[in-house]
C-alpha cells in the first residue's frame, strides 16, 4: 500500500453519518473524528489520554499487515500533521513499524498548481508523480522479491531537521522580500466526540478541548527548500524557493493557510536584481556560471536519486533533457 498525502490522520469511517472524503486541515473539516490518537503505525502509550493503541495493532497481531508505504509532501506537514506519523504523542521521534516506511518529498505542495487563485503567494507546480512511479515499483520489489526498500528519510527531531513552526530562526526559512513568515500551521489538537465515540457515534462537536501533542515542519536550507526528504532535482539545484505552505489571499480568509498548496518564489536572475531587491538568496547567475554547470548539476542529482531507488531511468532522462532545454546559464 502506498499512502500518499495524508499526513497524520485518519479517514472518517465506521462512524454513524460517516463522510469517508473529509480531510482536515487548518481550518477545513477540522471537527471531524479524523485526526485522534492513534496516530501512528506503533502501539503506543498515549499520556495524554491514557490509551494504548497503533494503526497497525490488529493486523501487527494477526500476522496480516501489508507493505506499507507512507508518503507526504511538506504540505502535509504544515497542514496535515504529518509528524505525528514519525514522533510519539511526547515529540520523540520513532522508528518505522515493521514492514512499514516513511518518506517526505521536499518541499512539495499536497496539490501541484499555479498562478495565485486564492492565495497570496504563487502557488508551488512540483509533482510527486516522478518519485511515485518509482516507489510503486520498489514497493512491487519489496512484496514480492523481498528486495530492500529505499531507506526511510523523513525529518526527524534528533538532528533538528523537524522542528516547530512558530520561529522563523528556527525553523530556517530565508527574508525573503514580501514574503511574511508567520508560523502558522495545523496543531496537534485533542478533540472531545462525547463518551460514545469507540462505538461510532458522535454526540458531541466544537472545538478541540486543548493542543497537547508536538507538531512539527521540514527544517530548511537558506534558501527555504526542507533539507530532510527525497529532495528533487528542483530542490537540490534550485531555481526558486518552494514551499509547502502558502496565506490565503486577502479577500479570501487571510492570513490562514491556503490549505494543500505550496509556495515558489523565483530566484532574482542577477546579483544586481537580487542586491537591489534586499533578497538574501543567491541569484541564478551567481549559482550557475555556465549552462553546462547547470545541467551538470541538475545530472548528478538525478542520478543520486536514481541510485537511491526513488528516480526511473525515464524520468533521469526528463530532468536532463528539461536542464539542457532551459535557458540557465547562457
Amino acid at each position: 500500500m502506498i499512502n500518499w498525502g495524508a499526513g497524520g490522520g485518519g479517514a472518517f469511517v465506521n462512524f454513524r453519518f460517516a463522510q469517508p472524503g473529509r480531510g482536515p486541515s487548518q481550518r477545513v473539516s477540522r471537527w471531524y473524528p479524523v485526526r485522534q490518537f492513534p496516530f501512528a503505525n506503533q502501539t503506543l502509550v498515549d499520556p495524554v489520554t491514557g490509551q494504548t493503541a497503533g494503526r497497525l495493532e490488529r493486523c501487527t497481531a494477526t500476522g496480516t499487515c501489508p507493505k506499507i508505504f507512507e508518503i507526504n509532501s511538506s504540505n502535509d506537514y504544515w497542514t496535515k500533521v504529518a509528524s505525528a506519523l514519525t514522533t510519539d504523542t511526547v515529540g520523540d521521534d520513532l522508528k518505522d513499524a515493521s514492514g512499514a516506511r516513511s518518506y517526505l518529498i521536499a518541499s512539495l505542495p499536497h496539490m501541484a498548481a499555479s498562478g495565485l487563485a486564492s492565495c497570496t503567494y504563487p502557488r508551488n507546480p512540483l509533482g510527486p508523480g516522478a518519485i511515485l512511479r518509482a516507489m510503486l515499483i520498489a514497493l512491487d520489489e519489496w512484496a514480492t522479491s523481498g528486495k530492500r526498500p529505499p531507506e526511510r528519510d523523513v525529518p526527524r527531531v534528533a538532528n533538528g531537521t523537524a522542528v516547530p513552526a512558530a520561529s522563523q530562526a528556527d525553523q530556517g526559512f530565508p527574508n525573503i522580500p514580501g514574503v511574511l513568515y508567520d508560523g502558522l500551521m495545523s496543531t496537534g489538537d485533542l478533540f472531545d466526540f462525547g463518551p460514545f465515540l469507540d462505538d461510532g457515534i458522535v454526540t458531541s462537536w466544537g472545538p478541540p478541548s486543548s493542543t497537547p501533542y508536538p507538531a512539527f515542519v521540514p527544517k530548511t536550507d537558506a534558501d527555504g527548500n526542507d533539507i530532510a526528504g527525497i529532495r528533487l532535482p528542483d530542490i537540490d539545484v534550485p531555481l526558486a524557493t518552494y514551499a509547502g505552505w502558502n496565506r490565503r489571499a486577502a479577500n479570501f480568509g487571510s492570513p490562514d493557510l491556503c490549505d494543500l498548496f505550496g509556495m515558489k518564489v523565483d530566484f532574482a536572475q542577477t546579483q544586481s536584481d537580487r542586491l537591489a531587491a534586499g533578497d538574501p538568496r543567491p541569484s541564478i547567475e551567481e549559482r550557475y556560471e555556465t549552462h553546462v554547470s547547470y545541467v551538470n548539476k541538475v545530472t548528478a542529482a538525478a542520478l543520486k536519486l536514481r541510485a537511491h531507488g526513488v528516480l526511473l531511468d525515464e524520468d533521469v532522462a526528463r530532468y536532463i533533457a528539461a536542464a539542457e532545454a532551459s535557458d540557465v546559464g547562457k
